[in-house]
Formats: structure tokens, C-alpha cells, sequence
């Protein structure tokens, strides 16, 4: 772990302001984690219109920041089908095994069952091995339908199955939700 990694990072509610933050995490993506996220280039610096959308979808938006530097990024949108989220996330390159992704895609879902969400949606490529190993783990009663290169899951929304440690994240309650988030003094590093 380097010393930017030594306090875990908070995640909050994302807005117009983080544009230019998220750019530059998503610029220092490699290409394959890019396309894994967006199954498309998207330019570097990517497009103000994919970030606006990004941080202002159809649901919610959440980042997650160490010292005002984002380093991951989690959204839901309403999907085609009734009351169905579609959920997405991306992390820093050195940041990813680490946790920080399936942390952020709870607070997601938690959000989007908050907001009457009842099925989930994740389009995964066929070749994102470890997005497919966690999708399989954590939502195991999704099926699965395989359009081409990518691999579209729909689950019934649910909080997905946590691991028995919990990733070394802090999260900053999120304004609307009425319910609090798990106590932190449980809170284990992820390795």
C-alpha cells in the first residue's frame, strides 16, 4: 500500500462540480479498464456530456475521494423494465482489489432501492473476469443473457452478499437516505 492509500477514502453524493476530478481519474485509466467500464473508447479527456451524465444520471451518482482526489465512481440509472436500476462502477487503477468497487456499488443499490427500484441491471464484457467473478458472488440468483461480447445480468434488487471483512472504506451519509449506513468501528482493510 502507498501512502496515498494509508487513510481509506469517503464516499459522498457526486455533482456538476466533480467533473473535472472524475476527468482526470478516468484519463489516468488504462485502456482495457476504460473499455471494461464503458465498452467503448471514450477519449481522454473524455467528453463533457459522458461526465455529465455520469454525475447527473436518470438515479444517483456517489464518489469516492482521498484527499479531494477521486478515485472511484458509482451510479445507478433507470433501465428499460419496470422499476429496473441499472448499476455501474469504475475505481482507480490503484485503488481496484481493494473493495472500494463493491462498497460503492451497495451504496448504490441501497440508494436505488430506496427510490423503488425492484431488479437490478449489469452489462459486463464476457472478458471482465473479475467484474464477473463479483457479479456471481454477490447477486448469485442473477440471470444472465449474452448479447454479443457482453453479458447483461438482472437480478431482484437486493443489497448484495458482503464479504465476512469489510473494505477499509468510510462513507459520509448520503443526504436523502433515511436510514443509517453500517457503524464504521467494524470497518477491516481489504486486501
Amino acid at each position: 500500500m502507498n501512502q496515498t492509500q494509508t487513510r481509506p477514502p469517503l464516499v459522498r453524493r457526486a455533482g456538476e462540480p466533480d467533473a473535472d476530478e472524475l476527468a482526470r481519474m478516468l484519463s489516468g485509466l488504462t485502456d482495457l479498464s476504460r473499455y471494461f467500464r464503458f465498452q467503448t473508447a471514450i477519449g481522454t479527456p473524455p467528453r463533457q456530456a459522458l461526465l455529465l451524465r455520469m454525475l447527473c444520471p436518470t438515479g444517483a451518482a456517489f464518489v469516492a475521494t482521498r484527499d479531494e482526489t477521486i478515485v472511484g465512481h458509482a451510479m445507478w440509472a433507470w433501465a428499460p423494465g419496470e422499476s429496473t436500476a441499472e448499476l455501474a462502477a469504475v475505481i482507480a487503477e490503484d485503488d481496484q482489489r481493494r473493495g472500494l468497487g463493491i462498497r460503492m456499488l451497495s451504496i448504490a443499490a441501497a440508494d436505488a432501492i430506496e427510490a423503488g427500484a425492484t431488479h437490478f441491471l449489469f452489462v459486463v464484457s464476457a472478458a471482465n473476469d473479475r467484474s464477473l467473478r463479483m457479479l456471481r458472488r454477490r447477486w448469485p440468483n442473477a440471470t444472465v443473457e449474452r448479447d454479443g461480447a457482453l453479458l447483461t445480468f438482472v437480478t431482484p434488487a437486493r443489497l448484495p452478499n458482503h464479504p465476512k471483512e469489510p473494505p477499509a472504506v468510510i462513507n459520509e451519509q448520503p443526504g436523502h437516505l433515511k436510514r443509517e449506513l453500517r457503524p464504521m468501528d467494524d470497518v477491516m482493510p481489504a486486501h
